[in-house]
């Protein structure tokens, strides 16, 4: 049973993966600008799907949560900057909120530096690349983004695939933010990391609860 409930729900996953391979592909194309912003959505809102249907409880609601109002947020980041820069906010912050739920309660020293690295160094990152960019990016996303980060490094989920995956997505935004500039070459790496990054960390979570066997 779990084999095939498994293979049912794959299907979500490669769908997602497929679609973010061509935006990246498209989006230099002629397409019409509003395909283009739903195909750059898609991608993330199909991963929320993928992870409710491959562990259901409260936690992959969250991530699921997040995951969605990931998907507004990149798809409106450039076009509506107001929805598309608050979903972030707001996505960060449930994946906070979602990640200090299950922190430890012993943490090694390499741990607590990672933490203080990502909290206090990726709004520093943000800043510098928004100031660089020429372009503004409200303070609390860098913040949101750091914690969120840090949150999930210091977390009882795997770090080898959770605290990557949301290193990634660090990475991620604040290449987006730099690119905003035009840089060409920074804007073909940034979002397919961003991606990457919730992948990893998406099927990280929902690995792990099935493995706890925590909700259904």
């Amino acid at each position: 049973m779990p084999h095939r409930a498994l293979i049912e729900r794959r299907p979500w996953l490669l769908a997602s993966i497929v679609l973010a391979v061509a935006w990246v592909w498209l989006r230099g194309s002629t397409l019409p600008g509003l395909y283009l912003i739903v195909l750059k959505g898609a991608p993330l809102a199909l991963l929320a799907v993928y992870a409710v249907l491959r562990h259901r409880g409260n936690d992959t609601r969250s991530l699921a949560g997040m995951l969605g109002l990931e998907a507004v947020g990149s798809a409106l980041w450039y076009d509506v900057p107001v929805i598309g820069l608050n979903a972030m906010l707001i996505a960060f912050l449930i994946g906070l909120s979602l990640f200090l739920m299950h922190r430890r309660a012993v943490m090694d020293g390499g741990r607590k530096v990672a933490a203080l690295v990502l909290t206090l160094g990726t709004p520093l990152l943000c800043f510098f690349a928004a100031d660089r960019a020429g372009v503004g990016v409200p303070l609390f996303l860098g913040l949101a983004l750091g914690g969120m980060a840090a949150s999930a490094w210091i977390s009882t989920f795997p770090r080898s695939r959770v605290g990557l995956g949301a290193a990634l997505v660090v990475a991620g935004v604040v290449l987006e933010i730099a690119a905003a500039g035009g840089n060409a070459i920074l804007a073909m790496v940034a979002w397919p990391l961003f991606y990457i990054g919730n992948v990893v960390l998406a099927t990280g979570v929902t690995g792990e609860l099935r493995i706890r066997g925590e909700g259904f």
